[in-house]
């Protein structure tokens, strides 16, 4: 009798499962015509307009964004920023773990809440699976308010599969940060090693902060119930800079997200350079296809993503099922060497960046909750580029004789990795 029961929860998960991945699978491989948009090369701003346009976002002109690189510029940044707070810090993450950098920011949080500053925690109850119970009630008895987003539920697993994956912070309502990195020891150093991580993050100061508290509060009410919306939250906020930013707050739907929508337009509009970096890379057939597309109408197509360090190596298998077809169409693909790259920047024309925790996949694009920002600045797109340029220096380019030297076993695990791609 118990086996006869087991057999059949088993079933029926196994069967829950694969729906799913159909189900995601679809709506992440969605096509849509774009009609037409705007080429940056010809008018940079009317893109933005339109990119807005397809996110369900505004303008936000005004803005200041500085670009930190790794662990070494991003960690301290945050922490000051934490250290300074005189009324709020609203932080929320996919990724806390155990560790020396883990255990530094609950202790920056902890004195933020003694020294009489409202401190908010966003934890996704999948991705800080491994933050050590004794870190958490030390932010809590300092008087933080922490908060699970997405507890598992034996009767709703459809709904645990949908994470937050945001990482966001926002102080006093003034200043925010947003990017790829997670609170745990291997994002910190310089990228030296294997086990420091390669990965971007970026401050923002001026009007479009309150687009990165908005997406907080998102996160914030679900989790907790409450809703932060007081005038000390949303304040009014002057012009720091000549940046012009597009927000991307992107939710789980039954349709193309608008994170799926901003990349879209991204690569419709380039016009000469196309430079994307991701840490998982699972380009859709349609995708695929605009890619190949950008690289026929004349745009410098380069993609870098992770090589051996890959992280997630069933990622890596079900992106490497795509490359044939990109290769085919001129795409040039690049594998950083010396550790895990987990960046997620797309630069196009020199003029417009992108940066966030959006993933080049189905899951970013179909399930998770994700933030990301899209700005019109040729100074920041700069940097951009020379970051890009440095990396691409420790990175081999991938051929296709790469690909004619896998087995027949490398060729069907891809494959296969491929079939469950929304579920990686």
């Amino acid at each position: 009798m118990i086996l006869t029961i087991v057999a059949t929860l088993l079933l029926v998960a196994a069967g829950a499962f694969v729906y799913t991945t159909i189900a995601v699978n679809a709506e992440a491989d969605r096509e849509d015509s774009i009609v037409s948009v705007p080429r940056i090369g010809e008018d940079a701003h009317a893109f933005l307009r339109a990119l807005a346009g397809s996110a369900g976002q505004q303008i936000i002109e005004g803005d200041e964004i500085t670009l930190y690189q790794n662990g070494s510029e991003i960690f301290p940044a945050l922490l000051d920023a934490i250290g300074t707070a005189r009324e709020s810090v609203h932080f929320s993450t996919f990724i806390y773990e155990a560790g020396e950098i883990p255990t530094r920011f609950a202790e920056a949080f902890a004195a933020a809440a003694k020294r009489g500053v409202e401190v908010r925690v966003v934890l996704d109850r999948r991705g800080c699976k491994k933050l050590p119970r004794d870190l958490v009630m030390s932010m809590r008895e300092a008087g933080c308010k922490v908060a699970w987003f997405r507890g598992i539920r034996w009767y709703n697993w459809a709904r645990y599969n949908r994470r937050t994956h945001r990482k966001l912070l926002v102080v006093d309502g003034e200043l925010a940060f947003t990017g790829g990195v997670g609170i745990a020891d291997q994002w910190d150093g310089n990228a030296d090693a294997p086990n420091h991580w390669r990965d971007s993050h970026v401050r923002i100061r001026g009007p479009a902060v309150l687009a990165v508290q908005a997406a907080f509060v998102d996160n914030w009410n679900e989790a907790s119930g409450e809703l932060p919306i007081g005038g000390s939250y949303f304040p009014l906020i002057n012009s720091e800079g000549e940046s012009v930013v597009c927000a991307v707050e992107s939710n789980p739907v039954n349709a193309t997200s608008a994170a799926q929508r901003s990349m879209a337009v991204l690569i419709a509009g380039a016009t000469r350079r196309l430079w994307i970096t991701n840490a998982y890379f699972v380009p859709s057939p349609p995708f695929v296809q605009a890619l190949c597309a950008a690289k026929k109408r004349g745009v410098d197509v380069k993609v870098l993503i992770p090589g051996r360090y890959q992280n997630q190596p069933a990622v890596g298998r079900a992106s490497r099922h795509t490359w044939v077809r990109l290769l085919k169409g001129g795409v040039e693909i690049f594998e950083y060497e010396p550790t895990m790259i987990h960046a997620k920047t797309v630069v196009v024309d020199s003029v417009v960046s992108s940066i966030g925790s959006i993933n080049f996949d189905p899951r970013s694009f179909a399930l998770n909750a994700e933030f990301g920002i899209v700005v019109l600045d040729a100074a920041l797109a700069t940097r951009f580029e020379a970051a890009f340029g440095n990396d691409l220096r420790s990175a081999r380019r991938v051929t296709a004789d790469d690909l004619s030297r896998l087995s027949l076993g490398d060729k069907i695990l891809d494959v296969l990795c491929y079939w469950i791609r929304a579920q990686l």
